[in-house]
């Protein structure tokens, strides 16, 4: 069995990949945790960050539980040498170093070599109360190489690519970020097809997007505008749809300077947009309270680490 692991709040989105790829059922067994079984070749996936092929899945009470079930696991896939990895979400009267390190060490005792530098990775999951061991396959699927130039607003490339399928946007559809930071979800929808993209920010930001789009290779236009020449820019409904990372209240930028930006926002969008558009964010309220000639379809939220993002999709009301 394979299990893949992605964004909390993303599963559908994973599984749906997972299905294309592989012509297979795939299942959530826990929060951001896909199983599924193929003999086929591994492939990249856009939504996953980690792969790998399972050994054992148990639930535990406490750190010797976990050491105690990991004894009784062979480890017979092992070729020379391993190392073990650990990822923990939840609270743990442990931390991660620990399990490695008592991991290993009951590895070790199987007759296996520890080796710090080997590419064979013994991968210890643990979700809240769940206990996932298996063998790496793929790691930091998000972190694609063409992301040089990041914002610290900006958002991961999995999470992007899954907000283009929350979105239901189609490559042969136009799509517009107005506030596209370093330029990922522009580049998520050129590298799968996307032709008719336009990002639009401060300077540094796009300086940023450029840099990044042609470490991807794609074509992208991206505009050194404010919000307040989208109407210059494009004709009446000639945006398809929209996704952005939108701006919200901070130390740098007040709550009435942001509610401004909202409601020019929304005095251009009804003009240039045809459909429908997604907004995500980790601060969304005063966002909501601007809303004007669209309404809300669908809500979603997402968790990173301990980053939580709400997601909306909105429809044009007039």
């Amino acid at each position: 069995m394979k299990l893949i692991t992605t964004i909390i709040g993303l599963e559908d989105i994973a599984i749906n990949e997972v299905k294309e790829l592989y012509k297979v059922k795939a299942k959530k067994v826990c929060q951001g945790r896909i199983l599924f079984e193929t003999s086929k070749k591994i492939k990249i996936s856009r939504s996953c960050d980690k792969i790998y092929i399972l050994l054992r899945k148990f639930k535990f009470k406490n750190f010797k539980n976990i050491i105690e079930k990991t004894k009784n696991i062979k480890f017979s896939s092992i070729k020379k040498d391993f190392r073990v990895k650990c990822n923990r979400f939840g609270n743990h009267r442990f931390n991660s170093i620990k399990i490695e390190r008592k991991v290993g060490e009951v590895i070790f005792k199987k007759g296996f070599k520890v080796n710090l530098k080997s590419k064979e990775i013994i991968y210890v999951d643990i979700i809240n109360q769940d206990c996932f061991i298996g063998i790496l396959l793929k790691d930091n699927l998000c972190k694609r190489d063409y992301r040089i130039r990041i914002n610290n607003q900006g958002l991961n490339a999995c999470l992007s690519y899954s907000l283009l399928k929350i979105l239901n946007w189609k490559k042969n559809e136009s799509l517009l970020d107005p506030f596209c930071k370093d330029g990922t979800i522009l580049i998520e929808a050129a590298l799968t097809g996307g032709k008719k993209l336009y990002g639009m920010d401060s300077d540094f930001n796009i300086r940023s997007s450029e840099v990044n789009s042609k470490m991807a290779k794609v074509k992208i236009n991206f505009y050194k505008e404010s919000l307040d020449w989208l109407d210059t820019k494009f004709k009446k409904n000639e945006i398809d749809k929209i996704i952005t990372n939108i701006p919200f209240p901070s130390k740098k930028r007040n709550e009435k300077e942001i509610k401004e930006l909202y409601e020019e926002f929304f005095n251009q969008v009804k003009y240039i947009l045809k459909d429908s558009m997604l907004i995500i964010s980790p601060k969304i309220e005063l966002f909501k309270k601007c809303i004007d000639g669209f309404k809300i379809i669908k809500k979603k939220e997402v968790n990173i680490g301990k980053l939580n993002y709400k997601i909306l999709i909105l429809k044009k009301t007039i």
